[in-house]
């Protein structure tokens, strides 16, 4: 597992997908670090994502939503285009309890 990952697109959807696929059943510490060995990724990068793309989600422009790459971006984007039945209130809640 490398210290410095390269984030992907692939890798910031696969968090999201993970995350909407498995919150109701599994506790979030697994899932990450389920996704982290998925990627190569520590589990705290993972987790940093996720709550980036809260933060986006929510459109704060300071603190954690400043921090977020053209990536995360772009994939969360990605992922709301191609699952219009969830909004963006139902994600911020998956991603962020």
């Amino acid at each position: 597992m490398s210290k410095n990952h390269n984030w992907s697109v692939e890798d910031c959807l696969l968090v999201i997908t993970e995350f909407v696929k498995r919150y109701k059943t599994e506790d979030y510490k697994s899932i990450e670090k389920d996704v982290a060995k998925k990627i190569g990724a520590p589990a705290g990068s993972v987790n940093l994502t996720r709550v980036n793309f809260v933060a986006l989600l929510e459109g704060k422009s300071e603190g954690f939503g400043s921090n977020a790459s053209n990536f995360q971006e772009i994939a969360l984007n990605m992922f709301l285009e191609s699952n219009k039945n969830i909004s963006k209130s139902k994600l911020i809640y998956v991603l962020s309890n």
